[in-house]
């Protein structure tokens, strides 16, 4: 059975989906509005850099846009300039660079949006990309490690965000099989070995883009703590909470409404961990109908 035609991939049927059954299959981005945010807003702020580059400038000419907004250890942590620890994922240092990233967002993205609920998806992706420059910056540190002295080099593109989201997916179908680089078909754990062997190697023999490489590990490492461990996995949805209000309740409640009302948010939250281990350990594929109702209730808080 390909990855596409399982139960949890149908519409409303995700981990953090609804009843599904009986629907048309959605369209790519739909459930994920982040995610498209995420891919269009990456392409339109790399066009806006061409339209500032002049016309007989060098090839490493560096528009305001990635001046502002790249991050580098001496501005980024240095000289605390801390909003580029969030601007530098919009940006991309060519265009093969935002090709391959914008890839990673339209084909795992909506997928790992859609189980986790959009604002939970939303801090997930930032903390993993902040991770992926703060893992980059810590390895500045390691004496030998880096040889050309990265301080003041610039860092620029979305793909510690994006090993986040490969990280999820991951966790979420490590059976399913896909097309490395477009051709060769492999199981998603198998591709997750090569790829942490991959930058691994780039990192410790200090080869090209040895310093990308630290960053997409940064970004998976915090997205596999944030699925793993209950404690991150809760601060995270609390944090995706933050400002929203509840809804107005009705005068009369049917009983069904006033026996869910009546359970604790700590009951709700160990159920929803429960659950969350059961995919874990057996697949989205073993979720009953109620279970996989609680947990899109989860998502919608």
């Amino acid at each position: 059975m390909g990855y596409a035609d399982r139960d949890y991939m149908q519409p409303g049927s995700g981990s953090f989906g609804g009843s599904g059954g009986g629907m048309q299959r959605p369209s790519h981005f739909q459930g994920a509005p982040v995610s498209k945010f995420l891919l269009f807003s990456s392409i339109v702020v790399y066009l806006v850099g061409i339209l500032l580059t002049p016309a007989n400038a060098p090839w490493f000419y560096e528009t305001a846009l990635e001046k502002w907004g790249h991050f580098s250890i001496s501005s980024g942590i240095f000289k605390f300039q801390i909003w580029r620890l969030l601007t530098f994922q919009f940006l991309h240092a060519g265009f093969l660079h935002l090709v391959a990233n914008m890839i990673g967002i339209y084909f795992f993205g909506p997928h790992v949006e859609r189980w986790m609920g959009s604002r939970p998806f939303t801090f997930y992706y930032f903390f993993c990309g902040i991770a992926g420059a703060l893992f980059y910056s810590l390895l500045y540190f390691v004496p030998g490690l880096f040889t050309d002295s990265p301080v003041d080099r610039g860092m620029v593109g979305a793909s510690a965000g994006i090993f986040g989201i490969l990280a999820a997916f991951y966790k979420i179908a490590p059976e399913a099989r896909i097309l490395l680089f477009f051709f060769i078909p492999i199981k998603v754990r198998t591709a997750a070995v090569f790829f942490f062997i991959w930058e691994v190697v780039h990192v410790l023999f200090g080869l090209d883009n040895a310093g990308g490489s630290a960053g997409h590990l940064g970004g998976a490492f915090l997205g596999l703590s944030f699925i793993s461990f209950k404690p991150l996995r809760t601060w995270l949805i609390k944090i995706s909470q933050i400002g929203v209000k509840e809804p107005a309740s009705p005068r009369v409640k049917p009983a069904r409404v006033i026996r869910e009302t009546q359970r604790s948010p700590l009951d709700v939250t160990k159920e929803v961990d429960r659950i969350l281990e059961k995919i874990s350990s057996e697949g989205m594929q073993s979720l009953t109908r109620e279970e996989k109702k609680t947990l899109e209730k989860a998502r919608r808080r």
